[in-house]
């Protein structure tokens, strides 16, 4: 299963955050000037290439809100790190030096979220719902031939297939418990986003999606000011 930190969390209040917080989770506030240093980071360890960076503004907050939430999740299942993750392997994928810090939070948050599916002894079945979303998914990114129906999709379903995606939705499930009490908001900007605990990639683009992410809070409008 390829695992990709992605982040889908909405909201933002005005009294909790200004136009320096890029987001919050619970007490704790990740500024805009939190963001840049990632990104320098990552710009600098590239050099002469730094043009080419493969983040954005956006993956930063991402995986800096993904990083928060998975340990909270993490805790309750008693799953830790290992002492040597695989930095190098996430790096290729992100295409950034396995250095940078963030290949660091991501590869953790990667890495944690996977630990935490496979310590998942109790997992609900798919709902027609669930389903729908998955093949909603697949279809929007050519995951699947044209013209075929949901129900030909829902029982072309390989039973590996299937319980690996009950316990990426049960890992879903249990981040909006966790997310849900600690109000977590993103400043408009960076919205839509989405915690991506299935992804594949497509062989015909290389590019990596979501077929079941985590979507927390409620979209509030405030003032956006340009922090490029």
């Amino acid at each position: 299963m390829t695992v990709v930190a992605s982040l889908a969390l909405a909201g933002l209040s005005a009294c909790r955050a200004g136009t320096d917080v890029a987001a919050s989770v619970g007490d704790a506030r990740i500024t805009e000037e939190r963001v840049q240093a990632v990104l320098d980071d990552a710009r600098n360890a590239l050099g002469e290439n730094a043009a080419n960076l493969p983040i954005t503004r956006e993956d930063v907050v991402n995986v800096l809100v993904s990083r928060d939430l998975i340990d909270r999740v993490a805790a309750r299942h008693n799953v830790r790190l290992p002492a040597s993750p695989s930095y190098d392997q996430f790096a290729a994928l992100v295409r950034l030096p396995a250095t940078t810090e963030y290949v660091r939070l991501y590869t953790e948050y990667s890495t944690l979220q996977y630990d935490v599916e496979q310590s998942m002894t109790s997992t609900t079945p798919l709902s027609d719902d669930d389903l729908k979303d998955v093949f909603h998914r697949l279809t929007a990114n050519g995951g699947i031939e044209p013209g075929t129906t949901f129900d030909t999709f829902r029982t072309s379903v390989p039973p590996e297939a299937l319980k690996e995606l009950q316990a990426a939705v049960a890992l879903r499930d249990e981040v909006h418990e966790v997310a849900d009490p600690l109000n977590v908001s993103v400043h408009p900007r960076y919205q839509p986003l989405e915690l991506g605990v299935y992804g594949v990639r497509n062989q015909k683009t290389n590019a990596i999606y979501q077929l079941v992410a985590a979507e927390v809070g409620t979209d509030v409008t405030v003032p956006v000011s340009d922090v490029s």
